[in-house]
């Protein structure tokens, strides 16, 4: 009966392993990779539209250069804000499935006022060939905009389409992982009710083996992807999901130490409070043995 109910416990302490770990990625998933309004903060805390900035004004000067204009006309020819609008309307269609608007219409009558007020100023008269010029030059600094901007717009619009799935097989799940292990907990200490230390000792390994896993996956993940590194189309993207993806590895690993730490200190009180019920039938014993001589 003992060999049974070890191999049973056994079986659970896996099966608990597991649904921890399922709740874990669902928590990350609901309040982190989820949610909008976490990974606009991280943008801000990550300097990300700053960083886009500098790309399109990196991205304007490369046809500067060749057009023989001053590097005057594309100077401050956006705003912090315009950035900051058009970056949101992409995380807004990729987690609200909207239109992404890009402000790249102003920028083209910002940028076509610039050089008309500099041929102006330099009495140049603009005639069919010149004004073809200044229209593909006008279209590249457009392109160039958006290119660094929008780096994909496929990314987020068939993003919004995984998130969805997403949603729907979690809400699908709801709160049948939090049951599913207090059931699995309940008999586990019903299975081992003569001897509730032994389902105490079973749920600290579990804990201290759940510790260990998430400690070597983290490692694991650090060791073969150098996210300092790392690029996804832009450095930019490339920065903000390194930083997400490192937070939550960070957290992951975070939540590793406590289970381990719970796991020994399970242990530890599960041996000294065996080791201290194996000591009464001896005093028992010895006491009653004095009694008699």
């Amino acid at each position: 009966m003992k060999v049974f109910s070890s191999i049973i416990s056994t079986i659970l302490s896996f099966f608990i392993i597991f649904t921890i770990s399922l709740l874990i990625c669902l928590n990350v998933l609901d309040n982190k990779l989820m949610d909008k309004e976490y990974v606009l903060s991280k943008m801000y805390e990550l300097k990300i539209y700053d960083q886009i900035s500098s790309e399109v004004e990196s991205g304007f000067e490369k046809y500067i250069y060749q057009s023989g204009l001053p590097e005057e006309i594309i100077k401050g020819l956006f705003t912090e804000e315009m950035i900051k609008n058009d970056v949101n309307s992409l995380i807004n269609c990729l987690y609200d499935g909207t239109e992404i608007t890009l402000s790249d219409e102003i920028l083209r009558n910002t940028l076509d006022a610039r050089i008309q007020e500099y041929l102006a100023s330099q009495n140049k008269t603009s005639d069919k060939e010149l004004q073809n010029n200044i229209k593909k030059f006008e279209d590249l600094i457009v392109e160039e905009y958006k290119k660094n901007v929008n780096v994909s717009t496929t990314l987020y619009t068939k993003g919004f389409g995984i998130l969805e799935k997403i949603r729907e097989v979690r809400n699908g799940l709801g709160n049948w992982p939090i049951i599913i292990l207090v059931v699995l907990i309940v008999v586990l200490v019903l299975l081992n009710i003569k001897d509730l230390l032994v389902a105490l000792n079973f749920l600290a390994i579990s804990s201290l083996s759940l510790g260990v896993v998430l400690k070597l996956g983290v490692s694991l993940i650090f060791k073969n992807i150098d996210f300092d590194n790392l690029l996804i189309f832009a450095k930019s993207l490339s920065n903000l999901i390194s930083g997400i993806a490192k937070e939550n590895l960070y957290l992951l690993s975070d939540n590793g130490n406590l289970f381990i730490f719970c796991g020994i200190v399970g242990i530890v009180v599960s041996a000294i409070l065996r080791s201290s019920n194996n000591q009464k039938p001896k005093r028992r014993f010895a006491n009653s043995k004095k009694e008699e001589e």
